[in-house]
């Protein structure tokens, strides 16, 4: 937005050198960007943000000026002019899209040059002067910020305005000299057989005013933004009207802004109205009113100010104040749809007066404990729990393609999609992480790295609302260990070894791993709270992945934030020495060490305070369909030290449960 000083001067005497005047309003709420002379004026260029359409013209400008200069605003009188009982022919077919439109015709005009003050203020803001009438209709959008537009009346076929959709396949040739193709989304202004003007954006060639031109009919209206927006997009077509339009103009305002185009038609142009019509769905917006408490404003701003203060301001930007005391009712004006609450007039007060002149304060602190999130904490355990077992941390986008839902088989389930995605790539809220991590995993394959151990900490979308959720990716061959020559590829135990660990290192009870549909479930206290499992080769094959071992578990967090970990106590290290026993047992292959592991300890409850599994051997010396265990047994007190008379049947004790119960052979 331009503004020239000069005709800020009109309405607001200042006082300030325009490089103050800049600062002041950059403060307000208004960039000044750049400061240029143009033919003996200072311009302004002017970044006005979009929630403010009413300072998109010098009045609105000046307005504000006027309150942060706290000097009169002077709106320059015209001559009264008389309105004609007789009414024009206006139709508004699209009564939502038109709430209101002014069309008033006169006659015996004199198209002419403009008087010199006219072209100075329209060169000041970038425009050329055409003629006397069409300067009036852009000296009145920069003026007070309502566009309007004129019509060659002798070239309205049945002089009639008709505010319509355009028909499909109907074009019309702008006043640019490009020929449009419209549609029924666009609105324009119609006479009797045809499109004579795109609404709110530009007229047609056809009704364009000329040397010729006697008789015009000056159109003032209000259109719906949204409407004007999408058409102008739509024709890849702008103007300074529909920058105006797009944002909102004032509805009350559009009758206003035609008769003081009328008063200077008629002193500039000469001629007579003999039309008047102003047809309105509505012509008013309710007025929003709010209570402002003083001590609300106090506390906001950070500083003590005044009732009487408050109501100079507001009134200088218009705003109707009535009240005493302590709590003001405040009434904001029909232009600015901006204020929403009683926070924006703190917000006024505080622009106006100018955040750089607010007195300091210090603000007072008070002491509080931070609590600290329980989910955070464990979300952080979990990543070091992982990426301490060589896992690296994945982070994705939890928006996806409808091509990954298909390849990773899971379209059936019920998918959440996004009203206006950005992409097709990210169109669809992931019910999975798996649709997520095998995207990194291809990317990774494709750049030749085979061997992953991933982990994402992310959302998902299923139709019970959003959760957080743990996957994990396993691919390709284990890490290296110098005590293995050979490379082996990571399989189901080692995603499972991954799992048990999280669920041992937080100290919760250890999981199961039952049998489901698809999948195995990881299931505690009996309640299903993930599953594990190698990713099937039709998927693979859909990411057009070259690998058979890839294997994923997902954990849903939000059952797992509710499970208690068993507490853990410190116990002192004993003074006093252990006894280790090894021992080497046949035993059938059914027989896991953990039902050994638990026949031990139950036998040795008192002393036993150790197993530790060595090694596993299947060879030429074990019998078929059995295996070798290696392991130790640790003895120790924290009392005294231990004697061989007492660890000796406690150790018998344990190796002939092992033979009784597992017909384990001793080796």
């Amino acid at each position: 937005m331009k503004l020239s000083l000069n005709w800020l001067n009109d309405f607001v005497r200042h006082g300030l050198l325009p490089e103050k005047l800049a600062e002041r309003l950059t403060m307000a709420g208004h960039e000044v960007k750049s400061i240029d002379e143009i033919a003996g004026d200072r311009v302004f260029e002017i970044e006005i943000t979009p929630n403010r359409p009413d300072c998109l013209n010098t009045l609105g400008l000046a307005r504000e000026v006027s309150a942060i200069v706290n000097k009169p605003l002077v709106l320059q009188k015209l001559k009264t002019i008389k309105i004609p009982k007789t009414l024009c022919s206006v139709t508004i077919e699209d009564r939502s899209a038109c709430l209101r439109y002014v069309g008033a015709v006169v006659e015996n005009i004199s198209i002419a040059e403009s008087p010199i003050v006219v072209k100075e203020r329209l060169q000041a803001m970038g425009v050329r002067s055409i003629n006397n009438v069409v300067d009036i209709t852009n000296y009145g959008l920069f003026e007070n910020g309502q566009p309007l537009h004129t019509f060659d009346y002798d070239k309205l076929i049945g002089g009639k305005i008709i505010v319509r959709r355009a028909k499909a396949g109907e074009k019309i040739v702008t006043l640019d000299g490009v020929e449009r193709q419209l549609n029924p989304s666009i609105l324009v202004i119609a006479d009797a057989e045809r499109a004579v003007a795109i609404a709110g954006i530009m007229g047609g060639q056809d009704t364009e005013v000329t040397a010729k031109t006697k008789r015009i009919l000056l159109e003032s209206a209000y259109f719906d933004p949204v409407l004007i927006r999408r058409a102008g997009r739509a024709l890849g077509l702008t103007s300074d009207s529909a920058y105006r339009f797009e944002r909102g103009v004032d509805l009350t305002n559009v009758d206003v802004a035609a008769k003081r185009a009328l008063s200077r038609l008629l002193d500039f142009a000469g001629g007579n109205i003999v039309n008047y019509r102003d047809v309105a769905v509505k012509k008013t917006v309710t007025q929003k009113q709010f209570s402002v408490d003083m001590k609300g404003i106090g506390h906001f701003l950070g500083t003590n100010i005044s009732a009487v203060q408050v109501k100079k301001i507001l009134g200088k930007l218009d705003f109707k104040v009535s009240g005493k005391g302590e709590c003001l009712k405040v009434m904001a004006p029909s232009f600015r749809s901006d204020i929403k609450g009683a926070i924006d007039i703190s917000e006024e007060i505080s622009r106006i007066i100018g955040y750089d002149r607010l007195d300091s304060s210090l603000p007072q602190i008070k002491p509080s404990a931070i609590v600290s999130s329980e989910r955070f904490q464990l979300k952080r355990k979990l990543r070091r729990i992982l990426t301490a077992q060589g896992l690296d941390e994945a982070i994705s986008y939890p928006l996806i393609s409808r091509g990954a839902i298909e390849k990773t088989n899971v379209a059936d389930l019920p998918i959440s999609r996004v009203k206006n995605p950005l992409s097709l790539d990210q169109e669809y809220l992931r019910p999975s992480l798996l649709a997520s991590l095998l995207a990194v995993v291809n990317l990774n394959f494709n750049h030749g790295q085979k061997n992953l151990r991933l982990f994402e900490l992310g959302k998902i979308y299923p139709p019970a609302g959003e959760k957080e959720v743990l996957g994990i990716v396993l691919t390709g061959n284990r890490p290296q260990n110098w005590q293995i020559n050979k490379k082996e590829t990571v399989d189901f135990y080692d995603l499972k070894g991954i799992v048990v660990r999280i669920f041992e290192t937080l100290g919760f009870d250890l999981p199961t791993c039952v049998l489901g549909k698809k999948t195995i479930d990881i299931v505690l206290e009996k309640e299903k709270i993930g599953f594990l499992g190698k990713v099937s080769k039709d998927i693979l094959k859909n990411w057009d992945l070259k690998s058979d071992d890839v294997y994923y578990a997902e954990i849903d967090l939000e059952k797992f934030y509710k499970l208690k970990p068993q507490i853990k106590r410190f116990v002192s290290l004993t003074d006093f020495p252990s006894i280790t026993r090894d021992v080497s047992i046949a035993v059938k292959q059914d027989v896991s060490f953990g039902q050994i592991e638990s026949l031990a300890r139950e036998i040795g409850s008192t002393h036993l305070i150790a197993i530790n599994f060595i090694e596993q051997y299947l060879g030429e010396k074990i019998a078929a369909g059995q295996k070798g265990l290696v392991f130790s047994l640790l003895y120790q007190s924290s009392q005294r030290t231990l004697t061989e008379a007492e660890i000796a049947p406690i150790h018998e004790k344990i190796l002939q449960r092992l033979s009784q119960d597992f017909g384990a052979v001793i080796r």
